[in-house]
C-alpha cells in the first residue's frame, strides 16, 4: 500500500481539535525575557527554564542590567539549563548587543535579530512569532520528527524540514503550528514509545499505519490495541563482532571475547534494538549517521563533530574526541557511544564500561575496513540497507590492480613535522590511489633531517588536523623542488566513511606535478 499524501488542511483542522491550548511553553512578558528564554532553552528542557527565569529577570529585568552583569553571576543564576558559560556569555553579549544597536529593545527585522549573540534562525523564528506575531516556523526536536512520521518531509536537516512545512502550510498558519506540532510531539507522538493507538492523526500518518519505516526510530510500528506504544513489526537481526579495544571489554562467558553485543546486551537489554539515543565521538561517523537519515536519533558529539554545520545548534557538545566529558555523556543517556581505535583512547571506553554505557569502537586502517564497518554500522543501527548500498559502491571502486605510483607522504603536523604511515587509513588512501605510501608506520614525528632522507616524489598537505596553507605549500616545495607538493581538502582526505569515496578521488586525480 502507497503512503498517503499529506493533508496539511484535514490534518491542521484534527490538531486544533486536539490542542486548544497549544500556545508557546516558555513564560515571557516581552520580547526581552522571550528571546532569553529561548536562548536559555538550547539543550534544555522549557519547564527547567520556566524554574530559572524568575529569579533571572528579576535580577537583570532588561537588557541594560543585563549588559553589566558579571559572568559568574549570571553562571550561577542559569546554571541548571546546560552549557552554562557559553549561555552566560550569550547573554551578556545579547544586552551589549541590544544596547548598543538597538536602544535596549528587541529588534523585530528578521535580519538584526539573527545577528544578534546567541540567537540563530529557530531562536529568531520563535522571538519574531511569539513576540512580534511574525508567520515564522521554527522546527525544533518535536517538529522534526513529528513532521517527518507524519509524511510531511523526508529532509534529513531541521531547515529542510522547516522549508517543507511552509509550502505545505498557509503562511498565516505557520505560529499555530509550530505549538500544535510541539504540543503532538509531546503529548502524543514521543521520540520512543508514539501512543498511535490514541493518535488523532493515525489515519494520516504513514508511519502509524506501518506503511513506512519510522523515520525516527528506523523500524516499522504496529499499533497495540491497549495502552500501550506500538512496537516494532520486525526484529532486528544480532549484530556480529566488530573491532574493538580487546582490553576495554571483559571476556563475557555468554559471548564470544570482545563481542560488543554479548557485552553490552548482558548490561542492558536495550542493545539488542536499533540504538535511538546515540552519541558519536568520531566526526565523520556523525556525519555518516546524518547522510543516512539518523540525525534524529543523535543525542550527543565531540565538540570536533562539526558537519552538517547545523549540528552544532542542535546536537550537544560533550568534550573532544581524547577527552570527552564522562559526566555530561551520562547524563545524555545514550544507548550507544561510538567510537575510533585511534581517534578516541581505550581508557574512554573503559570508563563507559564502568558507567554501563554500551559502545562499539570502530577501527579504520584501510579502504577495505570502511567496507566491513559500513556494512557493520548499517547492521547495528538498524538501517542495513543504507550499510550496504554504501559498502558495496565503495568495494566495486576498489577492484582491480593498484600500480606502484610515486612516493608519497601525507604531514598532518607541523613544528613537530607528523606524517600519516603506510599502516594507516591515510597510507591506505595512497595505495588506492595510485601512490607508494613511505616513512614510518602509524603516526611518527619527523625531523627536517628525516623528511629529506625519505625524498619523497609527492607530499600532500591536508587542511586538517593541522591548517596547512599556501604558504606552506611554497615552503616545501622550495626544500622539494622536485617533488609535488599539494595541498589538499582535509575532510575529504582524513574523513573515512562519511568522505571516502571524495578521499579515493581526490587522490586519483591528483596531478603528477
Amino acid at each position: 500500500m502507497r503512503a498517503p499524501k499529506p493533508q496539511p488542511r484535514e490534518l491542521q483542522a484534527r490538531l486544533r481539535a486536539a490542542y486548544p491550548d497549544a500556545r508557546c511553553a516558555l513564560d515571557h512578558r516581552d520580547p526581552f525575557q522571550l528571546v532569553v528564554a529561548t536562548i536559555l532553552s538550547a539543550q534544555c528542557t522549557d519547564a527547567r527554564v520556566n524554574l530559572t527565569t524568575p529569579a533571572l529577570f528579576a535580577r537583570f529585568p532588561d537588557a541594560a542590567s543585563l549588559a553589566e552583569a558579571r559572568q559568574d553571576e549570571v553562571e550561577a543564576l542559569i546554571k541548571s539549563t546546560g552549557f552554562f558559560r557559553n549561555k552566560a556569555k550569550n547573554l551578556i553579549g545579547l544586552g551589549q548587543a541590544l544596547m548598543a544597536r538597538h536602544g535596549g529593545r528587541v529588534p523585530s527585522d528578521p535580519t538584526e535579530l539573527g545577528a544578534l549573540p546567541g540567537v540563530g534562525q529557530k531562536t529568531a523564528n520563535v522571538v519574531l512569532a511569539n513576540a512580534f506575531g511574525v508567520p515564522a516556523l521554527a522546527v525544533d526536536t518535536h517538529i522534526f520528527r513529528v513532521a517527518r512520521r507524519l509524511g510531511l518531509s523526508k529532509a534529513a536537516t531541521p531547515e529542510k524540514v522547516e522549508a517543507d512545512l511552509c509550502r505545505l502550510f498557509p503562511r498565516e498558519d505557520w505560529i499555530e503550528l509550530h505549538h500544535q506540532l510541539i504540543f503532538h510531539g509531546r503529548r502524543t507522538c514521543e521520540a520512543r514509545r508514539p501512543d498511535c493507538a490514541a493518535c488523532p492523526l493515525l489515519d494520516l500518518c504513514p508511519t502509524g499505519l506501518g506503511q513506512i519505516k519510522d523515520p525516527h526510530l528506523g523500524v516499522r510500528l504496529t499499533v497495540d490495541p491497549g495502552p500501550s506504544a506500538p512496537r516494532p513489526a520486525v526484529a532486528f537481526p544480532r549484530p556480529g563482532a566488530v573491532r574493538q579495544d580487546q582490553q576495554a571489554v571483559p571476556e563475557d562467558p555468554a559471548g564470544a571475547p570482545g563481542d560488543i553485543a554479548s557485552e553490552a546486551s548482558r548490561r542492558s537489554p536495550r542493545i539488542m534494538s536499533a540504538p535511538q539515543r546515540i552519541v558519536s565521538l568520531v566526526p565523520s561517523v556523525t556525519e555518516l549517521l546524518v547522510q543516512w537519515g539518523l540525525a534524529a536519533r543523535l543525542v550527543g558529539r565531540t565538540r570536533y563533530c562539526i558537519e552538517p554545520r547545523w549540528i552544532r545548534n542542535t546536537v550537544p557538545a560533550a568534550g573532544g574526541t581524547k577527552d570527552p566529558d564522562l559526566g555530561r555523556i551520562k547524563d545524555l543517556a545514550p544507548d550507544l557511544v561510538i567510537l575510533e581505535r585511534d581517534e578516541n583512547p581505550k581508557e574512554v571506553a573503559e570508563a563507559l564500561t564502568a558507567l554501563g554505557i554500551p559502545w562499539l569502537a570502530l577501527e579504520i586502517r584501510t579502504v577495505e575496513d570502511c567496507v566491513a564497518a559500513l556494512r557493520e554500522l548499517g547492521i547495528r543501527l538498524g538501517v542495513p540497507q543504507a550499510g550496504e548500498l554504501r559498502a558495496a559502491a565503495l568495494e566495486a571502486s576498489l577492484k582491480g590492480r593498484r600500480r606502484k605510483g610515486p612516493r608519497a607522504l601525507v604531514l598532518i603536523w607541523k613544528d613537530p613535522w607528523m606524517s600519516a604511515g603506510p599502516d594507516t587509513y591515510l597510507g591506505d588512501l595512497l595505495r588506492q590511489g595510485g601512490f607508494t605510501p613511505i616513512g614510518p608506520d602509524r603516526y611518527p614525528a619527523l625531523s627536517d633531517e628525516d623528511l629529506e632522507a625519505l625524498a619523497p616524489e609527492a607530499i600532500l598537505l591536508p587542511t586538517e588536523p593541522y591548517r596547512f596553507n599556501r604558504r606552506h605549500q611554497a615552503e616545501l616545495q622550495k626544500r622539494f623542488p622536485h617533488a609535488a607538493v599539494h595541498l589538499v581538502d582535509g575532510q575529504a582526505l582524513t574523513w573515512y566513511l562519511s568522505r571516502t569515496e571524495t578521499g579515493l578521488d581526490l587522490v586519483k586525480n591528483l596531478p603528477p606535478r
